[in-house]
């Protein structure tokens, strides 16, 4: 008899997978077309970017703890792992923010040329980057046995499902 669990797996990597790859099809064509390269198409495809790199960690998250969570949880790469966990967490919401901020400072500032420039654009996005990690910085030395419960309450939490043993 097949277990429920490994239907709800197999189900979810799949959904992941088909979300990853369509945000890959879109930024390849953001990047290729040259009348995409907007500044807002920018934006979008770092909010795309961010959504791979969430699936990419969920996928690999789901299989390796389906497969072997013996070593996968492992003491000496627990909080590697929930440091990524939680920076992948972030990424998209911190994504829709930037690309919310720059929307307001270019209808502000419209007459500025800083505002208009793929400079701002770059300096928006990597200031992102830079907070993501600082934000996550705290979770790098939590100790090893709430690590473990942290990362199976957040991932469960998160996926919205139960281990069924």
């Amino acid at each position: 008899m097949v277990n429920e669990y490994y239907i709800l797996m197999i189900f979810q990597d799949s959904l992941f997978t088909l979300i990853a790859f369509l945000a890959l099809v879109y930024s390849c064509l953001i990047l290729s077309i040259r009348r995409f390269r907007h500044h807002n198409n920018i934006f979008i495809l770092n909010i795309c970017m961010s959504l791979i790199a969430l699936t990419i960690y969920y996928i690999v998250f789901a299989t390796m703890s389906l497969l072997d969570p013996g070593d996968f949880f492992a003491s000496r790469i627990c909080n590697f792992i929930f440091y990524i966990y939680n920076f992948c967490s972030i990424t998209t919401p911190f994504s829709f923010v930037t690309f919310t901020i720059h929307r307001f400072f270019s209808i502000l500032h419209h007459t500025k040329a800083l505002f208009k420039s793929n400079k701002w654009i770059m300096i928006t996005i990597a200031s992102q980057k830079i907070i993501e990690l600082i934000v996550c910085l705290p979770y790098i030395n939590i100790k090893e046995a709430l690590s473990i419960v942290f990362l199976y309450i957040s991932f469960d939490s998160c996926i919205g499902h139960k281990r069924i043993n």
